[in-house]
């Protein structure tokens, strides 16, 4: 009978009883004797390389699929930096608007005010605008009266400094207007704001 060794570690091999099998007593490895030996063990070598081929094609495989992963990850990525950026860009820009636009509001109503007070400054002054200079007893009687009327009307009182006295009471006002003879010197008086607080009276001598 022909001797067969195991390919694996070259011990003699053993026939079982139903001559279908060898077996090696060294190393354990079982061969099928209705085929032959070496073309087993071709076999069990081509298995192996194609079982290492494709193990190495999976290999290959997931890196080619991991590479699509990748790049899809990273323009995920990059979408969502460029959305990032350019929302804050936007808050950024919307903010920088809104702060102009309120600056904007602010400065034209700071020079909507200056011009309604300073509009309300000449109306208040232009009541007064013929009565400086020199003035006769008969001319003067009418300022004290528009002194009088603004006094009433007015948000600001206006003083009459007569001969050196200060008056702003009505009755005190009417007094002096009945006493008043001869000519008169009147110059005006103004306060931080630019209004008439103040009309000076002083008897021509």
């Amino acid at each position: 009978m022909k001797k067969l060794k195991c390919s694996s570690c070259g011990a003699e091999l053993h026939i079982e009883d139903n001559k279908e099998y060898a077996v090696c007593n060294h190393c354990g490895s079982r061969y099928k004797l209705n085929e032959d030996l070496n073309v087993n063990i071709k076999l069990d070598d081509n298995m192996k390389e194609v079982l290492n081929n494709g193990l190495g094609t999976v290999k290959n495989a997931s890196k080619v699929m991991i590479i699509p992963f990748i790049l899809f990850a990273l323009i995920f990525i990059a979408i969502f930096v460029f959305g990032f950026i350019n929302i804050n860009k936007s808050k950024k820009s919307a903010e920088e608007n809104r702060e102009k636009i309120h600056e904007q509001f602010k400065e034209q109503n700071e020079i909507l005010n200056k011009q309604q007070e300073e509009a309300k400054k000449e109306r208040f002054n232009f009541q007064f605008a013929n009565d400086n200079g020199t003035k006769s007893a008969f001319f003067l009687e009418s300022t004290l009266d528009e002194i009088i009327e603004s006094n009433k009307t007015q948000d600001r009182l206006v003083t009459l400094v007569f001969n050196g006295k200060e008056v702003t009471e009505e009755s005190e006002i009417i007094n002096i207007k009945h006493s008043l003879k001869g000519d008169y010197e009147v110059s005006f008086n103004y306060d931080d704001e630019g209004y008439i607080n103040k009309i000076i009276v002083d008897k021509i001598k």
